[in-house]
């Protein structure tokens, strides 16, 4: 176990304690303000503070966990070694920044927190990020951070604490419309088929006409590609517990409206294909673009009706979570788990860490149960490179995953793989996917 000597103890410490020594390090730590139990203790122990009781492994603290409320910290950048930094520390201290309140600065959002420019959808501009600013955004920082701490812990107290754990790879894909023509209203395909005569696209215009007539399947039609991508991964094609290799759809199922204008949830074969993609791979909701507390509580009883399973997996619509807006929507859903946080502009670690982690609350200082779970780059991001462009993207942040046995999450949109669209899409998911990178 891991004593830490802090004068105080506040939420604010114990929560990222429990994330950096539980969850990442899988090991047991206690806090204590006694001076004379952690002189006593003779196993692994530093102290957290402004300045250190005497000789002891002492880490300097910032401040930042001992505050309340959200304020405007002065963000300047250093360097440990290769990784950079901030919040250093002016004097003595064994590692050169209080590794603790940068981490919670990072992964809690609480720079979202703070009066921000966003783009045009009104979600968080990347560019402003700490992350962009100080040439980080494609590490998971905190996930270095904590690695180069574990090393000094065990140089200094001649242990062997590991981190055992594992490499796992995500595909998220977010559907936003489950088909491009069928099952799609009148005026929709109105303006399409108008679009369509007014730009010259004789091709699209044939297709769309075959495909209301029912002569030629909708372009979107390829959940079974993608499912059976999936399950030639898994032995037997079915997942187990120790499965690393993991698939989620997330299916829209809220009110038309001029931002979601896919298929209504009210389609047979919308509700079938839901059910059918639900028995191999992993399912979840997209909430829709517009979404307060009612609409919130409304698809997820429509997804519980059509899945017939609990909800336990969403994501907002466009990555708009508008911190801490929209999770504090969710924290009240029971035990969730929600794979919005990160940059479909950018690709990049939007909390700087490819572990998940809990929602901390920072208006009402409480961790919640709500589940984070970050991708690391969205195809959209790199859609427009060439091939190889986009395959050393995805290398470079998968190994920086596989560096400190993270989660590697891609997001998709599922028009991304439409038949016949000239895209890398399907061959990157292949290469996400490979061995080797």
């Amino acid at each position: 176990m891991i004593l830490i000597y802090c004068a105080t103890i506040t939420s604010r410490k114990e929560y990222i304690f429990k994330h950096v020594f539980r969850r990442l390090m899988l090991h047991d730590f206690r806090c204590t303000s006694s001076v004379s139990e952690f002189v006593s203790h003779s196993g692994v122990k530093f102290s957290y503070g402004p300045k250190p009781l005497g000789e002891e492994l002492f880490i300097w603290s910032y401040g930042l966990l001992d505050e309340i409320g959200i304020d405007n910290h002065d963000i300047e950048f250093h360097l440990w070694e290769e990784l950079p930094i901030f919040f250093k520390a002016p004097e003595r201290s064994d590692i050169p920044f209080d590794i603790f309140s940068a981490a919670f600065y990072l992964i809690t959002r609480y720079e979202e927190y703070l009066p921000q420019v966003k783009d045009d959808l009104g979600r968080y501009s990347a560019k402003e990020s700490t992350a962009v600013k100080g040439g980080f955004i494609l590490m998971p920082l905190v996930d270095l951070w904590v690695r180069k701490l574990l090393i000094l812990l065990n140089r200094n107290f001649d242990t062997s604490i590991k981190q055992e754990l594992q490499l796992k790879t995500t595909v998220t894909i977010e559907v936003s419309s489950f088909f491009k023509y069928q099952g799609r209203g009148v005026i929709d395909n109105a303006i399409m088929l108008y679009g369509h005569i007014k730009r010259f696209k004789v091709r699209y215009l044939w297709n769309q006409i075959l495909v209301l007539l029912g002569l030629k399947m909708d372009p979107y039609n390829n959940y079974q590609y993608l499912i059976h991508s999936m399950r030639a991964r898994w032995k037997h094609g079915r997942k187990t517990f120790k499965a690393t290799e993991h698939m989620i759809f997330f299916f829209h199922l809220g009110r038309y409206n001029l931002t979601d204008n896919g298929i209504s949830h009210r389609s047979i074969k919308y509700r079938e294909a839901i059910k059918e993609i639900g028995d191999y791979v992993d399912i979840g909701l997209r909430y829709t673009f517009f979404c307060d507390d009612n609409e919130v509580k409304a698809q997820g009883k429509k997804f519980e009706q059509i899945s017939n399973r609990p909800l336990s997996k969403t994501m907002a619509a466009y990555s708009k979570i508008a911190t801490p807006g929209h999770y504090k929507r969710l924290v009240d859903l029971e035990k969730l788990e929600d794979y919005s946080m990160g940059y479909e502009t950018m690709p990049g670690f939007r909390a700087s860490t490819s572990h998940p982690f809990y929602f901390y609350d920072l208006d009402y200082e409480v961790q919640t149960p709500l589940l984070i779970y970050s991708y690391a780059l969205h195809y959209k991001s790199i859609s427009s490179n060439m091939l190889n462009g986009q395959k050393q993207i995805v290398q470079q942040l998968k190994r920086r995953v596989e560096e400190v046995s993270g989660h590697f999450i891609v997001m998709y949109d599922y028009a991304q793989f439409e038949q016949g669209l000239k895209s890398h899409a399907t061959t990157i998911l292949e290469y996400i996917y490979d061995k080797e990178v």
